[in-house]
């Protein structure tokens, strides 16, 4: 019985032992891959990203919006923003050392993204794995190809496709030959004429239709090129800041130039049906 309970008691010992040295052995975590970063998305406020014969792109947020900074200034898409900030949550299933950069053409990458101060230099793409490698601080990270693919190619990738900004909010619409304006919490629209051709239509009609101008989403936003104006319309906003939009072409696509911010829009062609007639007109 003694020797049962001594080989009882050795077997314990060793099964403690074991989960000791499992426990304690160093690892780099529990899935078994590494993180490129300890930053969280949500501590970033600044961006800037490189790249060779390009200017560089740099992108700050402030009270709680970000907005391009360089090489032009612009409301910042937020989706693209969160893919490039995806980085962060990056991990590799294995780590090398940063020695002999130009095995993983490192020593001159295609980018560099650095947010705040921790920069990630994109460079080879093994094809055969589908990885891409990064480095970051002293080390080399083989990751998703996911990561290389979200940096876009130039700054008007980056422009918020949205018309008007979230706390800009349209009261007046006035068109060479008709307006649409909010009155005491209600919406009407008049022709030059003074007459009201809207009046059959409930507020649930009028407010789909400012609702069109509201949430406008462009398919491409770029700097302003020099084009002569076919049409105006003016617009009021509910803080007071008047604007004059420019309708610089109607097909095949529509495009609005918004002259306070330097920007084209350019929507798909339906729009303008949705955007340029009354309300009460049928498209």
């Amino acid at each position: 019985m003694t020797r049962s309970w001594l080989l009882n008691a050795a077997l314990l010992a060793a099964i403690a032992a074991l989960a000791a040295f499992i426990y304690l052995k160093p690892k780099p975590d529990e899935t078994g891959t590494f993180p490129l970063s300890a930053l969280k998305a949500d501590e970033i406020t600044l961006l800037r990203l490189e790249r060779a014969s390009r200017p560089q792109i740099v992108l700050e947020k402030t009270s709680g919006q970000w907005l391009i900074t360089a090489p032009i200034a612009a409301r910042a898409d937020p989706l693209q923003v969160q893919r490039l900030l995806a980085i962060l949550d990056a991990r590799a299933p294995t780590r090398l050392a940063a020695a002999d950069l130009a095995r993983f053409d490192l020593d001159r990458p295609v980018a560099r993204l650095t947010l705040n101060t921790q920069a990630f230099s994109f460079g080879l793409i093994n094809t055969v794995a589908r990885e891409q490698y990064v480095l970051t601080g002293n080390t080399v990270y083989p990751v998703e190809l996911r990561y290389g693919a979200a940096l876009p190619a130039d700054v008007t990738q980056l422009i918020s496709k949205q018309l008007f900004a979230d706390g800009e909010v349209p009261v007046v619409f006035e068109f060479s030959s008709f307006a649409v304006r909010r009155v005491d919490g209600k919406w009407i629209t008049t022709s030059n004429d003074g007459t009201n051709p809207a009046d059959a239509l409930s507020q649930d009609d009028l407010h789909r239709w400012v609702d069109n101008w509201r949430l406008a989403s462009a398919l491409r936003v770029a700097p302003h090129a020099a084009s002569r104006a076919q049409d105006k319309v003016k617009i009021k906003l509910e803080n007071g800041t008047e604007l004059t939009l420019a309708i610089l072409q109607r097909e095949p696509e529509l495009v609005l130039l918004r002259p306070d911010l330097g920007l084209q829009y350019s929507f798909v062609a339906d729009a303008a049906k949705r955007l340029l007639v009354p309300p009460a007109s049928k498209p």
